[in-house]
């Protein structure tokens, strides 16, 4: 999901892991759209989710560089493998008001942003819906 900081100009997008089963947020990063954000979402899942799972993203190429090539699942849109992050996406819209696209709520500095988004991910992570 994108987000900008500031400006419109000034894009951050929101990269989020979801456990499908229980749907929590387990991972997120903020950065730009690439293999280097990717790389760094990796980075911050939990050891167990990297060891033992399954990765099912969309075709965007950035993942296919930074998450391991066995247990990866590429897949469309209309295969709905990954579309439990779409519904995430929506909720966390709804419960932050600097995810609004078209808002007067923006944060000045990406600390700030960060801060804003971690407290509705930490504060409704198990009622996601």
């Amino acid at each position: 999901m994108w987000t900008f900081v500031s400006q419109r100009r000034r894009k951050v997008w929101l990269w989020l892991a979801v456990e499908r089963a229980s749907r929590r947020v387990v991972a997120w990063v903020l950065g730009r759209r690439d293999a280097a954000t990717a790389r760094r979402l990796w980075a911050a899942l939990p050891r167990r989710y990297r060891r033992h799972g399954w990765y099912f993203t969309d075709l965007f190429p950035a993942y296919a560089e930074a998450l391991p090539h066995g247990p990866h699942r590429s897949c469309f849109k209309a295969e709905e493998q990954a579309s439990i992050v779409g519904a995430i996406n929506c909720s966390l819209r709804q419960r932050c008001a600097v995810l609004v696209r078209k808002s007067c709520s923006f944060s000045k500095s990406l600390a700030m942003h960060a801060a804003r988004i971690k407290m509705v991910i930490d504060k409704h992570n198990l009622t996601l819906t």
